[in-house]
């Protein structure tokens, strides 16, 4: 008669030790999958509702809402919540879109977000020839430049430049002598927050050559979009040395 023989004592508690050694070594590879699979999922989510704002944006004007409630039906199929139980977040004056990621805490530092609006940059410049003498001048009347940014900037970010040193965030490749080209005190922002009248100083004559000569900003933390408050001094700084050739409006 054959005997049966079963497992010792120790013989299982090597093979329990064995099996929790491995499952402790596996635990961090899984954990950081889970997290991996879930930031790629709010990004998918991110991308979707970035999408969505956009469209908003082009059919109904700029977004105002802090969640996404105004967008869903009409633009997003239903509301999403990202992979940690959380609402997404709109930041309208950063114009971006985020999760408050794995914390859970908005205004952190592991949040995820992307973009709806584009960077704030400097994208069209144009002479205005206000005295119609064909010719740059400030004779009767002086002509100005209108400077067209991509998305608002922030009045407060204008408001922290002087005239005395407002010159500083400009450059025009005419000319070293920005600060005596421009009436700097009289530099407007208009109210689409987007677009800068800059009259010339009184006296300057052909400083610049429409069609050729180039504008840019010179000091991209000089001019920030609507994210920079004064509670908020951070923000979409202007992207720097992009230059624009200034053209004639007519």
């Amino acid at each position: 008669m054959s005997k049966k023989h079963g497992f010792t004592l120790i013989e299982l508690l090597v093979v329990i030790t064995i099996l929790a050694i491995l499952a402790g070594a596996a635990l961090p590879f899984v954990q950081n999958y889970v997290l991996e699979s879930r930031i790629s999922k709010a990004k998918s989510d991110l991308d979707e509702i970035a999408r969505a704002l956009m469209v908003y944006e082009t059919r109904e004007g700029t977004y105002n809402s802090s969640n996404i409630s105004q967008i869903v039906g009409r633009y997003l199929n239903n509301s999403p919540v990202d992979p940690w139980g959380v609402q997404y977040f709109v930041a309208t004056e950063s114009g971006i879109v985020y999760s408050s990621g794995p914390d859970r805490i908005p205004n952190n530092y592991d949040d995820i977000s992307t973009g709806y609006q584009p960077p704030l940059a400097l994208v069209n410049v144009k002479w205005v020839d206000a005295n119609n003498t064909g010719a740059v001048d400030t004779q009767n009347r002086p002509d100005y430049l209108m400077l067209q940014f991509s998305r608002r900037i922030s009045s407060e970010s204008l408001a922290l430049k002087t005239p005395a040193t407002a010159y500083t965030y400009f450059k025009c490749t005419s000319s070293d002598t920005v600060e005596n080209m421009f009436d700097w005190a009289n530099f407007k922002l208009d109210n689409s927050g987007a677009l800068i009248t800059l009259p010339l100083a009184n006296g300057v004559t052909n400083v610049f050559t429409a069609g050729s000569d180039t504008f840019c900003v010179s000091d991209g933390s000089g001019l920030r979009d609507l994210a920079s408050t004064t509670a908020n001094p951070g923000g979409n700084m202007c992207i720097s040395s992009q230059s624009v050739v200034i053209m004639s409006s007519k």
